[in-house]
């Protein structure tokens, strides 16, 4: 191990006898079982049977904040009534969640009237039921109200603009919480932990949610608490990691992203906290993961050591997160998760360490994976044809030029490796042909809902694939730089050249044409040789891919990757002939 790996390690120890005895750990449980005020004040002694400090809850119909009109505190009067009613003994820290889901304009204050009477009834809902505070979900369901190019005023006003405004909603935002809730803590999932220190924010879907944080800092008055829930922990297998995230989000507060103003707030009431997926480290989701590779003592190994180091490194707050169970209705627990909580739990309050090296199952788990990739994993390899002289495709989209007669069609696209071979419902196909001048691609992609297309990004580099889209890899082999770009039905394109970073400012000259038909859409494009720095040899071997997002989350590639696109390693062959 590196002198930096024991330098870490030594700083886990001190965490443990600094952080971790500082203040009591407060563990949280949030999931799709969150319950209603009124589920709770029916069930809340049984409730507290089960081992957290708190929980989260939804009011029905008010928690989406940023819609544009005014919830009705009418129709929740009996869930606020409940609230008032629940009489809580061991769970000492409750929060109302709200949502960030918008229909308003950042720019309106007709609009952020409604808005903030939406955040004021959910602050009330809290101080009714006595809660700690409030958790805002910053992640939009729906249209996102933090990425800049989509803002209804985006043509005419600047992001430095925007983050204006943005600041100023923000310490609205915070000033009616505490209006209601004085000192409370708003608990987040994530605020700076989702971002590096540089960072083009004007086109990062999360852009603005900066601006709002520093709104936010402006506005809190001394004793109200902000956390960052660091959703990225859901996946760590090492105890170092939480505690690089842990040093990450205190220094983001001397960063580019904190004013200078607002430093010394960041430092006194920003808080760490961390977050756990059930579903994840048993096995429980969709996808594959390596929680697949193992027994379930394992898993519950696994979970007890994350409960372990997200208390140890958290500040105060830890937030648990599931799908498919239920903790309240007792439905769908796996085998040893409640004991691997209890377990950890016990160790920290004790100062006692772990007890156990979960390295060990990781490496060997990690290893199954490894051959069971090596075994199933579809790597596909195609034979490039060259053109003959003159036949060339006119890049228009329709696909109907003779050269495409030419052209090898590749194999129909699959389901990544760790999802289920039948989450692809709809084709895509693809074909490949080159000349001296260009490597020229085509691809299909069947689609029966095309009303339903999700179009991302109007200028070249948006976020494209964030919506309906067609990834295109290319390079020259293994181990070395190769290219990507991104096209969505619009013939918006994002691209890069590819090494340890995206080199965004590759911006070459190809021609590309989508087309939208009744029941498809199509990509077609002419890349030239020397955008890539290549020479069309016969023979050459290239590697590349290409891949299609769906907007409903549906995900294919040509040759298989294992999870996700951007996955080099796993890039097919392209053979020039």
């Amino acid at each position: 191990m590196q002198n930096n790996g024991w330098a870490l390690i030594a700083a886990a120890f001190l965490l443990m006898t600094t952080v971790a005895f500082a203040v009591p750990k407060k563990l949280i449980e949030y999931g799709w079982d969150v319950p209603t005020p009124s589920f709770v004040a029916q069930h809340i002694r049984e409730m507290e049977e089960r081992p957290f400090d708190g929980l989260i809850m939804r009011v029905p119909n008010i928690g989406s904040v940023f819609e544009n009109r005014k919830w009705d505190r009418a129709e929740v009067a009996g869930e606020l009534a409940a609230l008032a009613a629940i009489r809580w003994e061991k769970f000492t820290d409750n929060f109302i969640c709200m949502y960030a889901a918008s229909s308003m304009d950042w720019c309106r204050d007709a609009d952020w009237e409604n808005v903030l009477h939406n955040v004021g009834l959910c602050a009330e809902a809290a101080r009714l039921g006595r809660c700690r505070g409030v958790c805002f979900d910053a992640e939009p369901y729906g249209e996102n109200p933090w990425y800049y190019p989509k803002q209804a005023h985006a043509g005419e006003k600047s992001f430095a603009d925007y983050c204006t405004v943005v600041r100023r909603r923000g310490a609205q935002f915070m000033a009616r919480i505490q209006e209601e809730l004085p000192s409370p803590v708003v608990h987040t999932f994530f605020l700076l932990s989702l971002f590096g220190d540089d960072q083009d924010l004007a086109d990062n879907q999360y852009g603005l949610l900066p601006s709002f944080l520093n709104g936010m800092l402006d506005a809190a008055t001394p004793g109200t608490i902000i956390t960052d829930g660091n959703e990225s922990s859901y996946y760590y297998t090492d105890g170092i990691q939480y505690v690089k995230a842990r040093r990450a989000i205190l220094r983001a507060g001397r960063g580019p992203l904190v004013a200078a103003g607002n430093r010394g707030k960041y430092r006194a009431q920003l808080q760490c906290s961390q977050a756990l997926y059930v579903d994840h480290l048993f096995d429980m989701r969709t996808q594959k993961n390596i929680s697949a590779y193992m027994t379930p003592e394992q898993r519950a190994r696994w979970f007890e050591h994350n409960v372990f180091w997200a208390l140890t490194t958290s500040d105060r707050y830890v937030w648990l997160y599931s799908e498919k169970m239920s903790w309240w209705k007792n439905e769908g627990l796996p085998p040893g998760l409640e004991q691997a909580v209890i377990s950890a739990r016990a160790k920290v309050a004790a100062g006692k360490p772990l007890g156990f090296d979960l390295a060990p199952i990781i490496r060997r788990t990690r290893e199954q994976e490894a051959a069971a990739l090596a075994s199933g994993l579809q790597r596909r390899r195609a034979q490039v044809p060259l053109l003959a002289a003159g036949v060339a495709p006119v890049i228009d989209g329709r696909l109907e030029d003779p050269a495409w007669g030419q052209a090898v069609a590749l194999e129909p696209f699959v389901a990544p490796f760790s999802s289920p071979a039948d989450s692809v419902t709809t084709q895509t196909t693809a074909w490949l042909a080159y000349d001296r001048q260009c490597l020229y691609v085509a691809v299909r992609c069947q689609e029966p809902a095309m009303d339903k297309l999700r179009l991302v990004g109007t200028k070249r580099d948006q976020q494209v694939w964030l919506g309906d889209s067609v990834d295109v890899f290319v390079g020259p082999g293994p181990g070395k730089p190769y290219y990507h770009l991104i096209f969505n039905p619009a013939n918006v394109a994002w691209d890069a050249r590819c090494d340890r970073d995206e080199d965004l400012a590759w911006n070459p000259r190809y021609r590309s044409a989508t087309f939208r038909g009744p029941d498809y859409w199509t990509l077609e494009l002419a890349l030239p040789w020397s955008a890539l720095k290549l020479q069309a040899r016969p023979g050459t071997t290239l590697v590349g891919n290409l891949c299609r997002q769906r907007g409903s989350g549906e995900l294919s590639t040509w040759s298989q990757t294992v999870s996700m696109f951007v996955e080099p390693e796993h890039f097919g062959a392209w053979e020039l002939r």
